[in-house]
């Protein structure tokens, strides 16, 4: 079964052996199960899915269902293309890697976001709180519309949500209900 975690791997900007590590195997493993030299078991995607954050379905080669982009090359310097290296396995597809996905779209320019951007976000249960840290988010905020900024541990046990523009007030975050990092940002030109 040709599966797509190549594809996740190289989205993370993660190298074989650092992916190794995580699952919990070899990089010579990870090497036969992205270009399915070996068999993947439903166990093995599970793993695969944890890491990445994703469902066990996204992990799965269903061409006819996605929507790919042929990636012709690697853009350089000086603007020169280089295709030497381009193959099908690096096509673009347009997909939130999120469980749970919610997007927001941006109605002014604020801070580095645009107007008209769409920003996908991957909404998390309170549990995994910690994974948001330091990232761009979503949160739910108790008696109030939810907010978003850089989610920030205020040293006290607490949360601060800063916004994105310059000079904004940061805003106290005692409970927050959920949190959803910034996953992906669709910008149109």
């Amino acid at each position: 079964m040709k599966t797509r975690i190549r594809y996740h791997r190289k989205l993370r900007r993660w190298t074989q052996p650092e992916l190794a590590r995580q699952i919990g195997t070899t990089a010579a493993t990870i090497s036969r199960l992205e270009t399915a030299d070996m068999s993947v078991s439903i166990e093995w995607l599970q793993r695969f899915a944890d890491v990445f954050g994703v469902a066990v379905s996204a992990l799965i080669d269903d061409a006819q269902s996605s929507a790919r982009i042929p990636c012709v090359g690697t853009l350089n310097r000086g603007g020169t293309i280089s295709s030497d290296n381009a193959d099908e396995r690096d096509d673009v597809t347009l997909e939130a890697l999120a469980r749970n996905p919610i997007a927001v779209r941006v109605h002014e320019n604020i801070g580095n976001y645009c107007a008209g951007d769409i920003i996908i976000a991957d909404r998390l249960p309170i549990t995994d709180i910690q994974r948001a840290l330091g990232r761009d988010c979503f949160v739910a905020i108790e008696g109030e519309d939810e907010g978003f900024g850089r989610f920030v541990s205020s040293g006290h046990g607490t949360y601060l949500l800063v916004p994105p523009e310059p000079g904004a007030q940061a805003r106290d975050l005692p409970d927050p209900g959920w949190v959803a990092p910034v996953v992906m940002l669709i910008r149109h030109l």
